[in-house]
């Protein structure tokens, strides 16, 4: 007799649907977007896709990152999520909709500049020189 302790089938192999670059997003968003993921015990379960979001924030090469809050009452903030590199559309955007943005996690790390600068170079003219060397 071969008694199972669940029904659901293995999840292990289904990948992630993400949202676009200019976009953020909540994980009620991302179960959306990826129904499939849901478990099939019971009563519905996420969980498949907050682990997965989980390992997209902590592990490399980090493809999402949490960019602010939104209160919504009662309860936890919910957490806003932004795909990597973070546009500022999608910044923009969440801002528009009164959500708090957490600026300490979003450095800009570095800009180019198609700029090319010259460096500018002053003759020194009163040089005196009164030393000899003898050998």
């Amino acid at each position: 007799m071969n008694i199972r302790k669940t029904q659901r089938k293995n999840k292990t192999k289904q990948t992630v649907l993400w949202p676009s670059h200019d976009e953020y997003f909540t994980i009620a968003d991302l179960v959306a977007l990826n129904p499939n993921m849901l478990t099939s015990a019971p009563k519905p379960s996420d969980i498949t896709l907050r682990v997965r979001l989980n390992k997209a924030i902590t592990e490399e090469p980090y493809e999402v990152a949490v960019i602010g809050q939104k209160n919504c009452g009662k309860g936890r903030p919910k957490l806003i999520f932004a795909m990597r590199p973070v546009k500022q559309s999608a910044i923009d955007k969440a801002k528009a909709d009164g959500i708090s943005i957490d600026s300490n996690k979003l450095i800009t790390v570095m800009q180019i500049s198609t700029q090319t600068s010259t460096p500018v170079v002053t003759p020194v003219t009163n040089i005196t020189s009164t030393q000899t060397v003898n050998v």
